[in-house]
């Protein structure tokens, strides 16, 4: 029931903690001490400072509360057309849901960095590219997932109940439909979030992610490769946070989804 679990409350701490500290780091200013550029670790500064001088604890909290903002809407952008793809292709024609499912199995079929790695090359990297990158690799399996509970509900003797009263496809899908999907998007978005993170730092990474000079996970992640050498503790400084949180909302998702099938 409302049992809390170790597990799930040592990943909600985890990530009250890094909400917190994220956006109290978003608020303040930057400080740039340059004479402290790439210095080391120290007990007031356990990872060091950037190339900037700037102390990189902070900078992960104040970067990541970026990319955090673009996760978010990444998460709410997805359910929002999964659920309409998802419940449109169940109310259609047999002939327009053959054809868009084939269409769905496409997109299913390549990997989403090839999408990415395209558009980049017709748009360059951006907050356009990367929310692309994300959309592709994220909705096409979620509207699977909300095709499949569709076609389960419409089954249900009150669907058929409502179409026996005249309702009509729109009316099914906000009345009925969507509730009983909302709770499998509460079990899902945890780790839609977490792969929405993940997937920004990688695609950061490689050059098709955020614009040159945000600072995000990703752009964390190349400035640590680029001082690898000279500077370890800024990769060390950016990784260990960014496995840690991904952790703690695989591990939050894995619990709610526990307890969902444990309900039903």
């Amino acid at each position: 029931g409302s049992e809390v679990t170790p597990l799930k409350k040592t990943a909600g701490i985890i990530i009250f903690v890094w909400i917190f500290f994220s956006f109290w780091a978003f608020s303040k200013s930057e400080v740039y001490q340059l004479e402290k550029s790439l210095g080391g670790i120290s007990f007031s500064h356990p990872f060091g400072f950037d190339t900037f001088g700037r102390d990189v604890v902070r900078l992960v909290f104040r970067s990541s509360a970026l990319s955090a903002f673009f996760a978010a809407l990444t998460v709410i952008s997805s359910t929002f057309l999964s659920i309409l793809l998802g419940n449109t292709i169940a109310l259609s024609t047999p002939r327009i849901r053959f054809a868009m499912l084939r269409g769905l199995e496409s997109f299913l079929a390549f990997p989403s960095l090839l999408f990415a790695l395209a558009w980049a090359a017709l748009r360059g990297p951006g907050w356009d590219t990367l929310l692309f990158a994300l959309l592709m690799g994220s909705v096409p399996s979620f509207v699977r997932l909300i095709y499949a509970r569709s076609q389960e509900l419409l089954e249900e003797p009150f669907i058929e109940a409502a179409k026996s009263s005249g309702a009509g496809r729109w009316r099914i899908m906000i009345k009925h439909l969507i509730p009983f999907q909302l709770s499998l998007c509460r079990v899902k978005a945890p780790g839609l979030f977490a792969h929405a993170l993940m997937a920004e730092a990688t695609l950061t990474f490689l050059g098709v992610g955020a614009p040159i000079g945000s600072d995000t996970w990703g752009s964390l992640l190349i400035q640590g490769k680029t001082y690898l050498i000279e500077a370890p503790h800024i990769a060390i400084g950016t990784g260990i946070p960014l496995l840690i949180l991904i952790m703690a909302f695989q591990s939050f998702s894995d619990e709610i989804s526990k307890k969902t099938i444990s309900q039903h």
